[in-house]
């Protein structure tokens, strides 16, 4: 019988995107473990490195302890915990983290859409985020090669297709958020969704 076919799983997509950042940025996997990982784990109670630390001794035996436990999840001697899924994606920097959560949620069928962050000034205000969508077109635009002769075909090149569709998917995603969060704050949803919620087809009255 033939192998079944290798399946995305929420510990591979996790492992997948710590991997792209590791590989982007240049951060070892040591640095990522100690200063990012294992201390985020401790402070949502999934670990407890106890008092150690406390000397160089204990906190070099400490280190080393963490290094190697991450190295085997990422090397996949070890599964990661469920546990510590959303805690591991938690810790990874922008943009690793929101492409990371973005397939997460799509392994359960569902488009990732971030609770918008209130300020302090005001309960009922919600922070901007025009700025991460405009930044996000500039990717999406900088992945745009499959349409510059102005039609999408076979002949399109499948990665530089897969990446402007995963570009203009996060892109959605980003403006979805915005529409949610200026929603939240001022009440005011677009006319289209409006009509929508108001529909008789779709219960509305």
């Amino acid at each position: 019988m033939g192998k079944c076919p290798t399946r995305d799983t929420m510990s591979s997509v996790v492992i997948a995107a710590t991997e792209h950042m590791l590989a982007q940025t240049g951060e070892s996997c040591a640095h990522f473990a100690t200063t990012r990982l294992i201390p985020a784990l401790e402070i949502q109670g999934l670990i407890n490195t106890g008092t150690e630390g406390v000397t160089a001794e204990s906190y070099t035996r400490w280190r080393g302890r963490s290094i190697k436990q991450t190295e085997r999840v990422m090397s996949g001697d070890v599964r990661l915990p469920a546990d510590w899924l959303i805690t591991w994606a938690a810790a990874l920097p922008e943009p690793f983290r929101s492409e990371c959560r973005i397939k997460m949620a799509a392994l359960q069928g569902l488009v990732w859409v971030q609770v918008p962050q209130y300020t302090r000034r005001k309960s009922v205000s919600v922070d901007a985020e025009l700025d991460s969508i405009t930044v996000k077109f500039g990717d999406m635009l900088a992945h745009a090669e499959p349409a510059h002769d102005g039609v999408y075909d076979n002949n399109d090149c499948e990665t530089a297709v897969q990446k402007l569709q995963n570009r203009l998917f996060e892109l959605a995603a980003l403006v979805k958020r915005e529409i949610n969060n200026i929603e939240t704050a001022t009440g005011i949803a677009p006319e289209a969704l409006v009509l929508g919620r108001n529909s008789p087809l779709s219960g509305g009255h």
